[in-house]
């Protein structure tokens, strides 16, 4: 298994090449950068999946171009299409995998499990990875911070329930989000202060 990131947009969101068996996976492609292609033939995989943790234009920019490029379905959470549909405009592909709570995508010999943690947007999803123990967070959190709730379709009070989700998993994960820098939940459990006073 391996991971690369790349780091897109000029709100240098993440974006991560996630390879396992020679297939791949592109989480979070925020424009159609030419890095992309670079990092995708380097690694000489096939892209299985392009995978969205929510349909803001940072996080979304490059999916029609890694589609049209890869070949590869478009995975997002329904809640979140009309958002996708209004960011991209009509002539965007449509997604093509709707990431429900509990959908599961098998990359090699990963299984990338789609948790459902509304409150950045209504249709954010974590993506859960049980045997490496890792978390693709998107926007929900990041090291030291949490996402922002102050976007149309964002709500405090679910963010806190998708928090709660995660500071209640058990043991520790690597947390790869989708802005800053690389952390792991049980560093973020302890020094977060958003993430203080919840879970048991």
């Amino acid at each position: 298994m391996r991971v690369e990131t790349l780091v897109l947009t000029e709100y240098r969101s993440n974006c991560y090449i996630v390879e396992s068996q020679g297939e791949l996976a592109v989480i979070d492609p925020g424009e159609p950068s030419p890095l992309i292609a670079e990092r995708v033939e380097a690694l000489r995989g096939r892209v299985r999946w392009v995978i969205l943790t929510h349909a803001h234009p940072d996080h979304v920019g490059g999916a029609p171009f890694c589609q049209a490029r890869f070949g590869a379905p478009i995975a997002l959470h329904p809640l979140d299409f009309e958002l996708y549909s209004a960011l991209l405009g009509p002539d965007a592909p449509r997604p093509d995998v709707e990431l429900q709570e509990g959908t599961t995508l098998e990359l090699g010999a990963l299984k990338l499990e789609a948790l459902h943690t509304p409150g950045h947007t209504p249709g954010h999803v974590v993506l859960l990875e049980r045997q490496e123990r890792l978390l693709f967070t998107g926007d929900l959190l990041f090291a030291g911070s949490i996402g922002r709730t102050d976007f149309p379709g964002g709500s405090d009070t679910e963010m806190r329930r998708s928090l709660e989700r995660l500071v209640t998993l058990e043991g520790d994960w690597r947390i790869y989000p989708g802005h800053g820098p690389q952390t792991t939940l049980s560093h973020e459990r302890w020094t977060n202060p958003f993430l203080l006073g919840l879970g048991p």
